[in-house]
């Protein structure tokens, strides 16, 4: 990106595109020679695509800059680019495009006309100017600017020695440059004077501009890889030594207890010595923490900047997106292992001779070490429990590299030997009879026919242990088919395949007891039945025979058996037993580990279920990474298995659509709908019926609510006939286009269809089963915005006690509920219910259940309109006014934005 910071620096410009024109100096967008009001980030967002027109912007840059790395919501960019679009209008629209997984690129013709100029610093600070309170010392050039804090590069007037000053006026920006000053003392008084960690000299925290004085550690891993392909110029040997040192300056901070929480390249310092080597610092504890805050007590260190007190979850530094480690994003505190995931996606990065790389799907073809790649895919493990447990052991397995590769060579040599040996016994045992021939010719002709009569013997086995099998698969399926006979004793009339299979399924053990192997293999398409049915709890009961059978022939950790752990894993998911599948996945994935598995098919088995689960219990990052590692590993294990493509395609478009990656979902699913196709490589038309059925719900959730409802009425009639006119899959269809009119505001539409999602749901999959109690929930909802709060909130508090039990307490699940719950409390004139609910609202939770960047404002209004029904009345109304206005402002729909207008006209 050539100029990531236009808003700050540099000529300012008009652009005109197409029947639009925004000018930079006044932040103004026109179309069609009309001023259009729209929120500063969307422009913000303008400003860069126009600065680098015709380039991809990547999202991590866009993140970076606009909202200065700081995560506030999963789909904050996509929000961003929604809102900017729907200003350009439909003519013009088109000139922003989407990168799937990248960013965003401007494409189109572009005029530009200088404007003016913009002052480089917000501090007053310019170059030439003496450092204030260090009148020896002169800024020499800004090194880097976000709002409040600017970090200069100083020289001393006669010595040239060189200083770096963080300045900052107040706020959070000095909280951060005081938490970065108590951790520099924590690390040299338990350290010492250490080469690979910057030395804090000196700070100012008694008069404006405050500042941190640090010595030079030179340029910034990123600034200086850039600068004429310096990374790219090292070899592989070099590259990994620059990240094994700074892998080690990590350690040792987590050694004393100490916390980076914001490891990027910026903050990784580089500097050449006289001898040409380079020198690595780590910089910027800024965002950073104390695992032990007793240890301020035992070093005498004030804790400037440190609460002790606080709750580590409530950090709100979060570091820089690209490494920000997925159990943060979840909402779980910063750990070592967290910074172990950045370090991990660095040593990539470096490896690569790429810092601009992302982690994504195939970065494995970009390291040619199979042992480096398993220690970054180790060290940037979705679940923290099979990553890398600490930095100290990261160096040390890139210390013992050498050792590690001498050791696998020897194992190599070892089995290639006895591959050779085994072949020189198969070797001598088919010239035996030769041999023997030339001692004792008469026997010649009986030794040949004894051989030929042992072989034919062993096929004849073979085959018959073939037919024996081909008999109990024939057997079973009589079994079905006899069982659905009204002539049976035990079938009425109305038998349906639901119930033969039942009857059948029963006399499976009893029919294959001599053989465990087909009753494993006869239980595992039952399971794939009964999964088709819906019956998720029938399916998980066939898969724990299978997995008991197979660790019973095979062995715990044999990959079979492990296959088939996984994917009761996955049943148990999908019947809502969260915890148990949590449980049999990680005791796989131990097992796993400890045997030393590598095989694609478990592989991809694994991912499968970790990524249902994930999605299951709404912790989304993790799951798409889940699904997208599960599509890599299909390319391996069963490339041409469209089946299964196409429902982890179908996964992982849900995942996309609740992360704020509607546009990537949509493109996924565009593809599965072409229903020819893909019925010709054996896709059944129920799983065409879903794939239409998802690409509505995108169209829904990307804000496309006219695209997306003749597609979900269409879905509607392909599941009917698909599944018929009771099935749950229906009811999600029903659900979805309730969904939408609801987001249209159509409440009364909304009702019945929800009502009868619930009703369906509930009958057949039980009172306790996730889509039962979601439905119930919406249902609670329409009737909060149908004013109908004493009917609404039995149903929404069902719904949050269920939530809560599966999932936990604060889960996005249960903040929703909560939400309208404190609304319906609200509009029944209970303030003291109300406000107990709206104080533990997390905006970043209700996002993760319920997609949008609204809700700190929609938290706002409910707290002002409990003020009022408090008597504290002009409270209530400057806060409802102030949040109601910029509700409007930000082009929230009119049905949020209604009951707080209600409540504020009958207030005053």
């Amino acid at each position: 990106m050539s100029d990531s910071e236009p808003s700050r620096q540099g000529t300012l410009y008009l652009y005109r595109f197409g029947a639009a024109e925004f000018d930079e100096s006044r932040s103004e967008l026109r179309v069609a020679g009309l001023a259009v009001e729209l929120e500063r980030r969307p422009l913000e967002v303008l400003r860069i695509l126009l600065r680098n027109a015709g380039e991809v912007v990547t999202k991590e840059e866009l993140l970076d800059t606009v909202w200065e790395g700081r995560v506030t919501v999963e789909n904050v960019l996509a929000n961003a680019v929604a809102k900017l679009r729907k200003a350009l209008g439909e003519a013009n629209a088109g000139f922003i495009v989407t990168k799937p997984r990248v960013g965003y690129r401007f494409d189109g013709r572009l005029e530009r006309i200088a404007t003016g100029r913009r002052l480089v610093s917000r501090l007053d600070l310019a170059a030439d100017q003496a450092v204030p309170g260090r009148p020896n010392f002169r800024l020499a050039r800004q090194l880097s600017s976000t709002a409040g804090s600017e970090v200069w590069l100083a020289v001393h007037d006669k010595t040239g020695e060189r200083r770096v000053y963080k300045f900052s006026t107040d706020g959070e920006r000095l909280a951060a440059l005081k938490r970065e000053a108590t951790l520099s003392r924590v690390l040299r008084e338990t350290l010492g004077e250490r080469d690979d960690i910057v030395r804090l000299i000196d700070w100012n925290f008694a008069t404006e501009p405050f500042f941190l004085e640090c010595e030079y550690g030179g340029q910034s891993l990123l600034e200086w890889a850039d600068q004429d392909g310096n990374l790219a110029a090292l070899a592989l040997n070099e590259r990994l030594d620059l990240a094994l040192r700074a892998i080690e300056a990590v350690a040792a901070a987590h050694d004393v207890g100490v916390l980076h929480k914001d490891l990027k390249p910026a903050n990784i310092l580089v500097e050449e010595e006289v001898d040409g080597r380079l020198r690595i610092r780590l910089t910027d504890f800024g965002s950073g923490r104390l695992m032990e805050p007793g240890r301020l007590d035992e070093l005498g260190v004030t804790p400037l900047g440190l609460t002790r007190s606080r709750d580590a979850t409530s950090d709100s530094s979060f570091g820089t997106p690209l490494y920000i480690a997925p159990e943060i994003i979840a909402g779980e505190p910063a750990t070592a292992k967290s910074d172990v995931y950045a370090l991990g996606v660095l040593l990539y990065q470096v490896l690569a001779g790429d810092l601009r790389r992302p982690l994504t799907t195939g970065w494995e073809h970009d390291i040619a070490d199979e042992l480096l790649v398993r220690d970054i895919a180790r060290a940037t493990a979705g679940n923290p429990a099979q990553r890398i447990a600490s930095a100290a052991e990261l160096a040390q397995r890139l210390r013992d590299l050498e050792e590690r590769r001498a050791e696998r060579a020897r194992v190599e040599e070892t089995e290639k030997r006895a591959l050779a040996a085994q072949a020189a016994l198969d070797r001598a045992r088919s010239r035996r009879p030769w041999v023997m021939a030339a001692g004792i010719v008469l026997l010649a002709g009986v030794t040949a026919s004894s051989m030929l009569f042992l072989r034919a013997r062993e096929a004849q086995h073979m085959a018959q242990e073939q037919a024996a099998r081909a008999e109990a698969t024939a057997t079973f399926l009589r079994d079905i088919m006899l069982s659905a006979d009204p002539r049976e004793s035990d079938a009425g009339y109305d038998a349906t395949l639901r119930d033969a299979l039942a009857r059948a399924a029963d006399r499976i053990e009893g029919r294959f007891a001599a053989d465990p192997a087909m009753e494993a293999s006869i239980r595992e398409t039952a399971g794939e039945i009964y999964t088709g049915l819906q019956d998720f709890r029938t399916a998980a009961e066939h898969r724990r025979r299978v997995a008991a059978l197979f660790a019973r022939m095979l062995g715990d950790a044999h990959p079979r058996t492990l296959e088939a752990r996984y994917r009761l894993g996955e049943s148990l998911v999908n019947a809502s037993a969260y915890a148990e599948a949590g449980e049999i996945i990680d005791a796989a994935d131990v097992d796993a580990a400890e045997a030393g598995v590598e095989n694609d098919g478990v592989a991809l088995a694994a991912t499968r279920a970790r990524g249902r689960l994930h999605l299951m219990q709404a912790q989304i990052e993790p799951a798409v990474a889940a699904y997208e590692e599960a599509l890599a590993r299909l390319e391996s294990a069963a490339p041409d298995d469209a089946r299964t493509r196409h429902g982890l395609i179908l996964d992982l478009a849900q995942g996309y659509v609740r992360t704020g990656r509607q546009d990537e979902a949509v493109e996924l699913l565009e593809k599965l709908q072409d229903g020819a196709r893909f019925a010709e490589a054996g896709v059944p038309a129920a799983r065409l019926a879903t794939a239409r059925l998802h690409y509505g719900a995108a169209l829904l959730h990307s804000g496309r609510l006219a695209d997306a409802e003749p597609v979900l009425n269409q879905a509607l009639v392909e599941l009917e006939e698909a599944f018929g006119p009771d099935s749950t899959q229906l009811a999600e269809g029903k659900s979805v286009l309730g969904n939408l009119y609801a987001a249209d505001g159509r409440w009364a539409e909304a009702l019945p269809l929800i009502s009868a999602v619930r009703e369906t749901a509930c009958a057949t999959q039980g009172a306790e089963h996730l889509t039962c109690v979601m439905a119930g929930g919406n249902e609670g909802v329409i009737l909060v915005q149908l004013g109908d709060a004493a009917s609404a909130m039995p149903k929404l508090m069902a719904a949050r006690d269920v939530f809560e039990r599966m999932m936990g307490p604060g889960t996005p699940g249960v903040q929703v509920m909560n939400y309208y719950l404190a609304q319906a409390l609200l509009g029944a004139g209970d303030s003291v219910g109300a406000a107990a609910l709206i104080e533990g609202l997390d905006p970043a939770q209700l996002a993760a259940g319920s997609p949008g960047e609204e809700w700190p404002a929609r938290i706002a209004a409910l707290r002002g309109w409990a003020m009022l029904l408090d008597g504290r009345r002009a409270d209530g109304t400057a806060l409802l006014e102030r949040t109601i206005a910029g509700m409007e402002q930000d082009g929230m729909q009119d049905w949020i934005i209604a009951p707080f207008r209600a409540a504020l006209a009958k207030g005053r």
